[in-house]
Parts: C-alpha cells; structure tokens; sequence
C-alpha cells in the first residue's frame, strides 16, 4: 500500500532543512532543469520523491511555486499526484491562514497549510517559526478529527509564509465531498535559548510536598527510582493519584513570563531540579535539560514529573527533572538548558471549507 511506503521512507530518511531551503530557492530561480545527462540511482530517486514529496519540501509544491511542484514531477509523477493542491484561504486577526495541499486516506489526512501577515500589515505576526498550539482539526460535517500532530517545516522569508505539515486521524473514513479545515490559536515568537544551570544552590536535604501530576514520563520505569518517588496511588479520600516534589520556592514568587528555578536537591541518590515555566495556558514554554559529569557526558533526565498550581487567576507550570546519579562532589558537575519559548498567542478564527473533487 502506498500509505505503508510512505511510512517506511518517513522513518528511514529525515533531509535537512538545509537542502529543503536550498531547494526552495533553485525552484524560485528556475535553475533545477531537466537534463539527459543526470544519472541518478532509481534507489535514489524513489527515496528522495517519497521523502521531498512527502515530509518535508511539500509545502512548496503548491501552484504559486509551480517550478518546485515540476521538481517533485520528475521525480515521480505517481507521488506528486497524491497531492491535492486547495489553495484555499481565510484571514482572521491579521493572519492569513492557506491549506495548501492535502492527502487524504479513509480516516487519516495528512494537510499542508502556511500562515503568513496580510499584506501591507504592520504587526510582523508572522517572521520565523511559530506554532498552531493544538488548536486545529478536519471535519467533514459527520466526522470531526480526534488524533493530530502538526509539524513545522519551514519558514520562508521571501514570501514571509510559516508552513505546517497536519496530521490528522478520525474514526472513520472522511468524506471528500465537503471537508472544512480550522485553526483556533497561532503562538508568535518562538525562540530558544542556551542557559547554564547553577548547582551550587544544590542541597542534600530537603521538604517536600504532594502534588497532583498533569504529566509523568522519562526513559526508565518508575520502579527505578527510590520508593519515596512512586506516585501515590488514589484513595477513597483522596481519588487522584499525587507524587511527591520538592518543596522549593513558591509559585507567587516565580515570574508568570518566564522560567524561574525553585529548587534543587540530590536525595537517596537522585539529583531533583525543579523549575516553573510561569503561565503556559496561552503562551508555551519547555526545557531540555542537560547534566554534564565530571569525564563531560551528557545526559537527558532518567524521568520527570509536572503539575499546575494556581495564584489567583494565574496558572502556573513546574516541572521537576530527575536523574539518578551516583554524585560524590556536585561541584564536579554542571548542567545547563535549552529553554524554549512562545510567548505571544493569537486567538482567531481561521477556517476554510473544500470539495476535493473539484480538483
């Protein structure tokens, strides 16, 4: 099946965001041409169809670049014509949302969209990557979609558009008569940031407090950590499960627009580092965080646990990493972070409604 093929070539081949910007540009400037003289693989060429077809150049195959929908073409006619171009666009606070192409299969779609300013806009909503922060969905007037994933793929600064590959999945089969695709919130200025972590604040002994997890998981089962760690299974007088967590700086003292350290501790053999994200209910902000021991490895946490606690109207996100680690003198290691960072979220109404066989 086509659909399986693809699947394999997804997970086998990733090209850089070099080439696919590389290839952007060629397309634009018409220098991408067929010649007799090419000899390329027949191994090489069907990859690198599924894969530029399929992943991640499909946002350019629309009609507006018609050079680069020529490039896929050689390639391979059979994959080119898998996608349907919509071009089908809605505006709403500013921005201009477009479904540039879909592919539709029984209950799974995979979309291609771009958002880009309206033109002559003087807010530059839309000047790098962005995210669609879960706000998105397919419908066909009797099945709407309950599982998605969207990936960015590129920004492209000559036409100013932020392209999107949607994935989504329904129960059953989508309909292609009438097919209405929307997106409720875009999240402006994303960035990240490398920061070193102090671990000279480290203790050895310190309170905690039970919290109720929103989120758990790492890269070992939690019978691995001290039993003091396991989540606390629920009761009759208390029905949600509950873990313990430091019980580090206070969440009114912790900046609602940013990421604020509220403590550390190595205890029974696991180092414990906490940090509150502020406000994440419309902004998005995570970090990756990395210890470094004293030979310069590193590693990602062994698991971690989040939660939520409210300060009036504020809601604020923690998380505490947790990496079990024999550590005689903590000042023979360090650690630092990439903190990333959405912090302006657009709430608008972007919907457009299309008949696939119209095309």
């Amino acid at each position: 099946m086509f659909e399986n093929k693809y699947k394999e070539a997804y997970d086998a081949i990733v090209p850089s965001q070099e080439l696919v910007e590389k290839l952007i540009g060629q397309a634009r400037a018409g220098k991408l041409k067929r010649k007799k003289s090419w000899f390329v693989p027949k191994a090489a060429v069907a990859a690198a169809a599924v894969v530029v077809c399929l992943v991640t150049a499909v946002p350019v195959c629309a009609a507006h670049i018609p050079a680069f929908y020529r490039i896929v073409e050689y390639l391979s006619p059979a994959l080119a014509d898998h996608l349907v171009p919509v071009e089908k666009s809605c505006t709403s606070q500013g921005i201009t949302m477009q479904v540039e192409a879909i592919n539709l299969v029984e209950n799974e779609a995979q979309i291609i969209i771009s958002m880009q300013d309206v033109q002559d806009s003087t807010q530059d909503l839309i000047h790098g990557e962005i995210d669609l922060f879960d706000s998105y969905g397919l419908s066909d007037y009797v099945n709407d979609s309950v599982v998605g994933g969207c990936q960015f793929l590129t920004y492209d600064a000559v036409e100013g558009k932020a392209y999107f590959q949607v994935s989504v999945q329904s129960d059953h089969a989508y309909e292609a008569g009438k097919l209405k695709f929307w997106v409720n919130s875009v999240l402006c200025d994303k960035s990240e940031e490398t920061r070193d972590v102090d671990l000279s604040e480290t203790v050895y002994s310190a309170n905690t407090k039970q919290v109720k997890p929103s989120g758990s998981g790492g890269l070992i089962s939690e019978e691995m950590l001290p039993d003091s760690m396991w989540v606390l299974p629920a009761t009759d007088e208390n029905p949600i499960p509950e873990t313990n967590v430091l019980d580090g700086l206070v969440a009114a003292n912790c900046a609602a627009d940013d990421f604020t350290v509220t403590g550390m501790a190595y205890m029974e053999g696991v180092l414990r580092v906490q940090i509150c994200m502020g406000d994440t209910w419309k902004s998005d902000r995570h970090v990756e965080l990395f210890l470094r021991d004293p030979d310069g490895n590193e590693r990602y946490s062994d698991r971690s646990v989040s939660w939520h606690e409210e300060v009036g109207e504020t809601s604020y996100h923690f998380y505490e990493f947790w990496y079990i680690e024999d550590i005689e003198e903590i000042s023979d290691y360090s650690m630092y972070g990439i903190f990333h960072n959405a912090g302006q979220l657009i709430e608008g109404d972007w919907n457009v409604t299309f008949r696939l066989e119209s095309y």
